[in-house]
């Protein structure tokens, strides 16, 4: 499968979906927090794994990934990726806590992380399993904070060879004091991204993309 006609072709449904998913995710944040957070997706890309690399930059910068598994009509892998310099306040967002105040991270604060996770990943599948209308769900989230080399290569082991893209959102959590840049990465396995495709294609009306 051509990444560029992918890129052309698909970019803005799946950004419409992504802006779907944060606007929600973004709403459960807010009432899990007692506080207004506001969320984005700036950019939404579908690239080879290989590209991965020069698309993240810094493959050794320390990162908290958190690791789901999708079953039903499109097995994947997610990964959700925030800079560990961001951890903190992230996770002083996640206990409503003033921005600031935490100084480590303790079981509590990991717990924080993967609640994150589940809360991004559901919104975002919740959104691309509506307008697919596939069935697209999400196994109890695991946490690493090591580096994204390391975090990427542990999930890379679990895929076959066949049709390895990525679709990648950047994701920007908003909140009056901060604003944390994080990644979300769905990693389809075999012909899961060829699914997904076709449901849009056909949802558009368009029988080939040439």
């Amino acid at each position: 499968m051509d990444s560029s006609r992918l890129n052309e072709f698909y970019r803005d449904a799946f950004q419409e979906l992504g802006n779907i998913g944060s606007g929600n995710a973004a709403t459960a944040l807010s009432q899990l927090v007692g506080r207004t957070i506001n969320m984005s997706v700036p950019e939404v890309m579908i690239i080879p794994i290989e590209r991965v690399p020069e698309i993240v930059g810094d493959m050794e910068e320390t990162v908290a990934g958190i690791y789901l598994e999708v079953y039903g009509d499109v097995p994947s892998k997610i990964l959700v990726t925030f800079p560990y310099k961001d951890l903190l306040s992230l996770t002083d967002l996640m206990l409503n806590q003033p921005v600031g105040t935490g100084s480590t991270l303790d079981e509590l604060k990991l717990s924080a992380l993967k609640e994150l996770g589940t809360i991004l990943s559901g919104a975002y599948l919740n959104a691309m399993s509506k307008f697919l209308d596939l069935r697209m769900i999400p196994s109890v989230p695991a946490l690493a904070i090591d580096s994204f080399t390391a975090v990427l290569d542990t999930i890379l082991a679990e895929l076959s060879q066949e049709n390895r893209y990525a679709l990648m959102l950047r994701t920007e959590i908003i909140e009056t004091e901060t604003k944390i840049s994080g990644s979300f990465f769905l990693i389809p396995e075999e012909n899961a991204l060829e699914t997904m495709t076709a449901v849009i294609q056909k949802t558009s009306g368009v029988v080939d993309i040439g």
